[in-house]
């Protein structure tokens, strides 16, 4: 039996596209344990959102997000100077779920060398959008599940 850690989980959505940003809220509607706290649309704000630098420093404004998820072509930097910005950084407990509409194979590597915890095609359809977001969700509670210690039974059982 497994407890998770937290109840609601905060993400930062990170795409240069509004349409692309508010479809993603949408979806994290249906998920009960997933909340945006904020969106971006570059990765110089991307990096000050984390960092805490200029407008964002005010951390009960904007909390530090658990799921951030990366658009990889976005203005200013793109989403492989974020991943490397973050790998550069003492870890976090961030997932960073790179969202792009490319399956290019050296994109994939690069974006998981760079410390990207999952890779996705952007989802074009609601249906497939939520359903993406519902599998976040429970990757998250997953990964983020603490055990919960109990006497074993079978332990019990042999002292019997």
């Amino acid at each position: 039996m497994t407890k998770s850690a937290k109840t609601v989980y905060n993400v930062l959505i990170a795409d240069d596209s509004e349409n692309d940003r508010i479809l993603l809220k949408t979806a994290l509607l249906k998920a009960a344990r997933l909340q945006a706290v904020a969106e971006v649309s570059d990765g110089a704000d991307v990096i000050a959102y984390l960092g805490g630098h200029a407008h964002f420093s005010d951390r009960e404004k904007f909390p530090l997000p658990d799921l951030l998820l990366l658009d990889l072509k976005m203005p200013l930097m793109d989403g492989f100077e974020v991943l490397a910005w973050l790998k550069a950084q003492p870890r976090r407990n961030l997932t960073v779920v790179v969202l792009t509409d490319s399956m290019q194979a050296e994109h994939i590597k690069r974006a998981l060398d760079l410390g990207a915890d999952l890779f996705q095609v952007k989802p074009r359809v609601n249906h497939d959008r939520d359903a993406m977001i519902l599998a976040l969700e429970e990757y998250i509670l997953k990964s983020t599940a603490i055990p919960v210690h109990h006497a074993s039974v079978h332990s019990f059982r042999s002292l019997a």
